[in-house]
């Protein structure tokens, strides 16, 4: 099992590297497929692969001279971290309305197709949706506390939603919606860990696998960012929207699996 969540956890972190995705978004329906746990110790685990792997990319884009607009940074952050706390409290509502735990992940992968095919359909259509530069710091704290209220209670990490609102919103080429995105990711999994950490949820889990998750994470997260600082805005599109492809189809079989499996 450990071998098996590193492999994924590898991949994921690697592929969301390079697309902005974060990785949490090929995690979560990965481990909800194989099943060896529950919605609430699959979204530790995707949570803690994210953060690692965030903190690697940012340094290494960092030092590649990336470079972003702090202000625009810290006020969608805000915003990710108060949404964090929310999509947690939402989460864990969920968890104890149902006992089964088919169900919370039932719930949570057909949230996560809807999502996906909305990001698919603006994605193909993109060129001809109109975009904005908001500078608003109200409506792009806004915009923050919504990625981070989706992206912690689906266990995503928020990188599809991420790509695709900033694209919108402020007229970033995908490149640059990588950083941001990575950036808005890091700082909506602290609201979440800090969550478990505070009501000592830790020891409740299996923390068995996490070393090797986090490794794996570190990986993931250097190997991708090396592959996106070489490939164009158009070869990144295209790995983002094969990745979407794919994860849609598994949420699909989650869906089934989580009701009637």
């Amino acid at each position: 099992m450990v071998w098996i969540y590193s492999i994924v956890v590898l991949c994921a972190t690697t592929i969301g590297a390079i697309a902005g995705l974060g990785g949490g978004v090929i995690i979560k329906p990965c481990f909800d497929m194989l099943g060896y746990h529950d919605a609430a110790t699959i979204g530790v685990y995707s949570s803690i692969a994210v953060f690692t792997m965030c903190i690697v990319s940012i340094i290494k884009q960092l030092r590649h001279g990336s470079r972003f607009d702090v202000l625009t940074v810290v006020m969608i952050s805000l915003g990710s971290i108060l949404g964090g706390f929310a999509g947690e409290s939402v989460f864990n509502l969920v968890n104890q309305q149902f006992s089964s735990q088919g169900t919370v992940k039932g719930i949570q992968a057909i949230l996560l197709a809807v999502t996906l095919v909305c990001i698919l359909i603006y994605t193909l259509n993109k060129s001809k949706i109109k975009t904005y530069r908001v500078k608003n710091k109200a409506v792009i704290t806004l915009l923050g506390f919504v990625l981070g209220v989706i992206s912690v209670f689906l266990g995503i990490g928020g990188g599809p939603m991420n790509i695709a609102l900033l694209t919108i919103f402020f007229s970033f080429d995908m490149k640059e919606c990588v950083v941001y995105s990575i950036a808005t990711i890091f700082f909506s999994q602290i609201s979440k860990l800090s969550q478990v950490y505070i009501a000592n949820q830790f020891t409740a889990y299996d923390m068995s696998p996490i070393l090797f998750i986090c490794v794996a994470s570190v990986i993931g997260g250097y190997l991708g960012t090396w592959l996106n600082n070489r490939l164009d805005n158009r070869q990144v599109e295209k790995v983002y929207i094969a990745t979407m492809a794919c994860l849609l189809l598994l949420s699909c079989f989650n869906v089934y699996r989580g009701f009637f499996g």
